[in-house]
């Protein structure tokens, strides 16, 4: 009986064997037919625009400050004494308005007073001079000699007068109107004949002083057009000219100035000297290859995007020479009118990669 059931269990081993077997040899042409099937290339599908060209605005985007008009010092022809001090810094004045009040030097009213006592002596050495010739007692010489004595005297009186000997005090008085920029003295100082007493900057106009690195002075020039708004983004903006590109570089911001006008009218009313300031300088217009913003890449090779031809994406490298807003005007020689350019879908593309075209 052992031997039987061991036979038994041989026969049902084997059978098992043979099913297996069998079925390994119903898989293996399936897999076999698969594997041999071909399998169908990846494609993209991505949305398209044509490419055009376009002239887009070129401006050149710098920081700066506010200042006054053209500053010009204020002083006085003669010494003297603070006596009042009537302005403070940064304070506008119109034109005439008194600035400060001047006690007139001793020895300038000394030499006023000598001044008229000398002509007092000439006016009657010449009468006396005219009656003596009168009764031929004097000569035409002598008459002449003093009525010209009488002139020099009388020359000198009104030259000491406008040195401001003749009143004990006198008020200097703006020239134009401005705003005073700064003060060299304070009330009770002396101060020497022609001495700077303060400054006062032109308030017809203002000046915005900006820095832009030395290799773009090239792209500026006198009388383009410049945009002035804060740094906070306001949408107040004013208008004004490049006046004047320095050919010297700063040592402190290591910037080249440019020194730019903005007349005094109703839009330029939020600037204020000293404020800090954005602009945008206006060079021009550039004609060049268009894309949107989206449709450039970039990577370790520089920036790129990506054309369709024959239904294929083609990568082109390309040069990025000005952004504004959405969209970026491009250079490359590789560039072919003809075809469309990716402008969604890009990321996925790879050269040579089939694409299915979405133009919008």
């Amino acid at each position: 009986m052992i031997r039987s059931k061991t036979r038994a269990l041989c026969a049902a081993a084997t059978a098992c064997a043979l099913v297996a077997a069998g079925g390994l040899a119903l898989v293996a042409p399936v897999r076999g037919q698969v594997a041999g099937a071909g399998v169908p290339q990846v494609s993209a599908l991505v949305r398209t625009e044509p490419l055009h060209r376009q002239e887009l605005p070129r401006r050149l985007d710098a920081l700066g400050e506010v200042a006054t008009g053209t500053v010009e010092g204020v002083n006085f022809p003669t010494a003297g004494q603070v006596a009042k001090l009537l302005v403070t810094l940064g304070q506008p004045v119109r034109r005439g308005a008194p600035l400060v009040v001047l006690g007139a030097d001793p020895a300038a009213q000394l030499a006023y007073a000598q001044a008229g006592s000398a002509v007092d002596f000439a006016r009657a050495e010449l009468r006396r001079n005219e009656e003596l010739y009168a009764l031929q007692l004097a000569t035409a010489a002598q008459v002449d000699a003093a009525r010209r004595a009488l002139r020099d005297a009388e020359a000198t009186l009104a030259a000491q007068r406008k040195l401001g000997g003749e009143a004990a005090q006198a008020t200097v008085r703006a020239p134009f109107d401005g705003v005073i920029t700064a003060i060299a003295v304070a009330q009770g100082d002396r101060v020497q004949p022609g001495a700077q007493i303060l400054q006062l900057g032109r308030a017809e106009a203002l000046r915005v002083l900006l820095g832009i690195e030395p290799d773009e002075r090239a792209l500026v020039r006198v009388g383009m057009a410049v945009t002035i708004a804060t740094l906070q983004g306001s949408q107040q903006s004013a208008r004004g000219t490049v006046a004047m590109v320095q050919d010297i570089v700063d040592p402190k911001s290591r910037l080249v100035s440019v020194v730019v006008d903005v007349p005094r009218t109703a839009g330029a009313g939020f600037l204020i000297p000293g404020m800090h300031v954005r602009a945008a300088i206006e060079l021009g217009k550039l004609n060049a290859w268009v894309v949107p913003r989206d449709a450039v890449l970039g990577d370790a090779g520089g920036a790129y995007l990506y054309q369709v031809a024959d239904g294929k994406a083609r990568r082109v490298a390309v040069r990025q020479v000005l952004q504004a807003g959405l969209v970026v005007a491009v250079e490359s020689s590789a560039l072919d009118a003809a075809q469309p350019v990716v402008v969604l879908g890009n990321y996925a593309l790879h050269d040579g990669m089939r694409v299915r075209e979405n133009a919008q």
